[in-house]
């Protein structure tokens, strides 16, 4: 019997989640005061984390990216977000519905789902404001007990995230860089 192998593409796909699962985990712990341990890592969803009670959770990752197009042509001539908060409030939706879709098959049923919705080309500084008009309520629907929007655009010049909670109501809102962090150390 000849046993499958693994790409390195997809090793290498699987690590990079895995990285930016701990950008999230590191955010989170600081916004909420709770952390979260990963367990294991696999597909729907991404992650089983446990909370320090013993409580298991799990972490699915979805980003939100522009086009290749897009982004050279904002790299060239363009500055600060690439789209309007509301269009990017949109994609927020349109990516938990789709994930939703797909929430009751695999180990999601089995316990607590969170969302972390990844921005790669929105600064969450530039656009929070018109986020903060989305109705939490749209997403109880979806089954998600936590959807966060995570902005890693500032990943490279902070060394961190910054968060937006969407659902429940009790994390709405935004979690900016820690007051007098300045960019490359």
């Amino acid at each position: 019997m000849k046993v499958p192998t693994v790409s390195d593409q997809y090793c290498w796909k699987k690590q990079s989640k895995r990285d930016d699962l701990d950008w999230f985990l590191y955010a989170y712990a600081e916004a909420t005061g709770q952390s979260l341990a990963v367990v294991n890592a696999g597909e729907a969803p991404d992650f089983v984390c446990e909370r320090e009670g013993g409580q298991r959770v799990g972490v699915e990752l979805t980003k939100i990216i522009a086009s290749p197009e897009t982004r050279r042509w904002h790299r060239l001539f363009g500055s600060g977000a690439m789209k309007l908060s509301a269009d990017v409030g949109s994609e927020i939706f349109e990516a938990a519905a789709r994930k939703a879709k797909i929430l009751p098959n695999g180990r999601w049923k089995t316990f607590e789902t969170f969302l972390v919705i990844q921005l790669f080309d929105n600064p969450l500084s530039e656009i929070h404001r018109g986020l903060e008009q989305i109705d939490t309520g749209d997403f109880a629907e979806f089954g998600f007990a936590e959807v966060w929007v995570a902005d890693y655009s500032t990943l490279e010049a902070y060394g961190r995230i910054e968060l937006f909670g969407i659902y429940p109501e009790r994390v709405a809102g935004y979690y900016p860089l820690c007051a007098g962090c300045k960019p490359y150390g």
